[in-house]
């Protein structure tokens, strides 16, 4: 008895675990800085056996254009990526009377959060987790306005993230990846102070974030795959260190779900590069913590970052392209909001006992699936036609065949049969719900189907034969 009882223990802590396991995802993406190259990006991170890998792109304030970034959603719909979106401002140049006259990235204003979160709300993301990072290395003064001001920036994106998550509960937000490797010179902060003073203005501000954003690029951009701690591929290790004391929560969230939105080598030949970047990939791989490695960057082959590009000035692909293309991946499943509706549903009110009508129903695909794609191949989709009081009988369902994107209506046949009783047939197809009142013919008399109702079937019965 005592073996029986542990083998039903085990068996239903396994079916627990079964049940509460998580769908696959594949880590492998890489950051583009223009919408048109979602292509050549889904071809390396959707290669060899991929699919659904993440994109970084950045979305600036001076560049809300939403059919450009409506078209964006579209085409990682259609490629299967996943894209991750970094919020920014845009360049400002200093003053001329500064000691330089480099550029830097304005200060985001408290009266202006509204825009970022009401345009990335228009969208029809291509899933169903909207990931959005709020900026980039405020640890570094030309990142925010010329200045370093930690909990300015808390505030404000404790404002923001208020505003995201009131619009809709489908946004996963991030705090700005830091610069491990800042020392506090040349108009930086080290990244231990500016998160210690962030958790100073704010100490619960890592908690109402859902994932932790690290830039974990290796030390001077030289160091090795192996190499650990502040400024290594595995620098958000040594980040959620951080975390963990400076915050008196244990911010579950944060320390379970890691994005590594920038990283790469830029100090080596093509090669090496490549070959350590094919050697961190199986790292981060083997790390539950890590969710997506977007390296730094696909198409930059100019002053200052060529030697991070992974394509050259010819449109060719460099080494870490080729080799990377090559590395085994896993095929994504990303929750994606399956949902239509009836525009428009042709079907009679009125017709008499065991008899077959065919009608139409047109449908709009409302969500954020491509209707009727299944990978490896397109599916035949069978559309619920159901019959509420089963007095009919569904003959042919509503069948798709090709495939619907979000917006696109598509008219599709069906075919009911009476029963061969009098009576009221209620068929049921998405958030519509027709009735149909069946009759024998000649039976004036019935209960259920009045005789105004009869009459007027049987003049549609006598046109539609003088008709044919």
């Amino acid at each position: 008895m005592k073996k029986i009882i542990l083998f039903l223990i085990v068996g239903w802590l396994f079916w627990l675990t079964i049940g509460k396991a998580e769908a696959v995802n594949n880590k492998v993406g890489i950051h583009i800085l223009e919408t048109v190259e979602v292509g050549r990006a889904a071809e390396l991170v959707n290669s060899s056996g991929g699919d659904w890998g993440y994109v970084t792109i950045v979305l600036r304030d001076d560049d809300l254009d939403k059919n450009k970034w409506q078209k964006f959603m579209d085409d990682c719909r259609r490629l299967h990526l996943i894209p991750i979106i970094r919020i920014a401002t845009h360049m400002e140049n200093a003053s001329p009377q500064s000691a330089t006259r480099q550029g830097y990235w304005a200060k985001p204003k408290m009266e202006e959060l509204d825009q970022w979160v009401n345009f990335l709300n228009s969208l029809n993301w291509p899933v169903k987790e909207q990931v959005v990072v709020l900026f980039n290395e405020p640890n570094h003064s030309k990142e925010w306005g010329g200045e370093i001001n930690p909990q300015e920036y808390v505030s404000l994106v404790d404002s923001l993230i208020q505003k995201f998550n009131d619009s809709s509960s489908n946004f996963y937000l991030m705090l700005a990846g830091l610069d491990q490797a800042a020392d506090g010179r040349n108009g930086t902060m080290r990244e231990e102070q500016f998160l210690v003073e962030m958790v100073e203005a704010m100490p619960d501000i890592f908690e109402k974030v859902d994932g932790w954003c690290s830039h974990s690029y290796p030390r001077n951009f030289v160091g090795l795959p192996s190499g650990q701690g502040k400024a290594s591929i595995r620098g958000y290790e040594w980040e959620l260190n951080l975390v963990k004391s400076s915050s008196s929560s244990s911010s579950s969230k944060v320390l379970e779900n890691i994005y590594i939105t920038e990283t790469g080598w830029g100090n080596f030949d093509e090669e090496k590069a490549a070959d350590f970047m094919v050697q961190a990939l199986a790292i981060w791989q083997a790390d539950e913590q890590v969710k997506a490695v977007t390296p730094f960057v696909l198409n930059y082959p100019e002053a200052p970052f060529e030697k991070f590009s992974w394509l050259k000035k010819d449109g060719g692909v460099k080494q870490s392209y080729e080799k990377v293309l090559g590395v085994s991946k896993l095929r994504g499943e990303p929750e994606q909001i399956e949902s239509f509706s009836v525009v428009d549903l042709k079907l009679a009110d009125i017709l008499p006992t065991d008899y077959e009508y065919k009608g139409k129903v047109r449908i709009k695909n409302t969500g954020q699936w491509i209707m009727g794609e299944e990978n490896p191949e397109p599916r035949i989709l069978n559309l619920e036609l159901r019959d509420v009081d089963r007095v009919c009988q569904v003959v042919q369902v509503p069948e798709l065949d090709g495939l619907v994107e979000p917006g696109e209506e598509v008219e599709l046949d069906f075919e009911v049969k009476t029963g061969t009783q009098s009576g009221e047939c209620r068929l049921e197809i998405g958030d519509k719900v027709h009735t149909i009142y069946t009759f024998k013919p000649f039976e004036l008399r019935n209960e259920n189907v009045s005789l105004w109702q009869q009459i007027k079937t049987r003049i549609k019965l006598w046109w539609k034969e003088r008709r044919e």
